[in-house]
């Protein structure tokens, strides 16, 4: 099927899926090939966001080869019930179609789930790129209110000079002008 072909693995979360099914591990051996992918991923040390996602797209890639392979086993099943000349070929033919279209079916329920993970990613990606921006908002807010109270802070500061100066100018005023002019206070 060539639909899956045209589809658009941005998607999913990377441009180009590195996995390429176990066999390109070279290992026969289940519990081997196990084990390197656990090594593997135990190694990435990354975000687990990016992790899991990463998963998800190996798992998609996956089940995608498989898809394809059932679905070719299906058509295969149903011509050979329609060529049959027996009731028993015929029948078997039926039961290899219907195996095949519930393996389908199940892989297309894996791949919803799959998807539902990777929107469920999304939005933990978005709400923590969301949340870090409140943080910064926070910051940025409480830089600006300590710059607001410094900056009046300063102005009261210099209101206050002005009017102690003021102050102390019309002290000194008041007291040349009461002392009569030759230094001695009263008279």
């Amino acid at each position: 099927m060539r639909e899956f072909d045209e589809a658009d693995l941005r998607l999913f979360g990377v441009a180009e899926p590195a996995y390429d099914g176990l066999a390109a591990c070279g290992r026969g051996d289940a519990t081997e090939t196990a084990a390197l992918v656990l090594d593997l991923k135990s190694e990435t040390g990354g975000d687990p966001l990016d992790d899991m996602q990463a998963m998800l797209s190996q798992m998609t890639k996956e089940l995608r080869e498989r898809f394809q392979r059932f679905q070719g086993q299906r058509r295969s099943a149903e011509q050979v019930a329609a060529e049959a000349e027996g009731d028993a070929e015929r029948k078997l033919g039926q039961a290899d179609a219907k195996a095949a279209i519930e393996a389908v079916s199940l892989i297309v329920r894996t791949l919803e789930k799959i998807d539902s993970l990777q929107r469920t990613i999304l939005s933990e990606r978005r709400d923590a790129a969301e949340l870090a921006c409140e943080a910064a908002d926070f910051e940025a807010v409480v830089a600006e209110f300590d710059r607001r109270v410094e900056a009046k802070a300063q102005a009261y500061l210099e209101r206050w000079k002005a009017e102690y100066e003021a102050s102390a100018r019309r002290a000194a005023d008041c007291g040349a002008v009461g002392d009569g002019g030759d230094g001695r206070n009263g008279p």
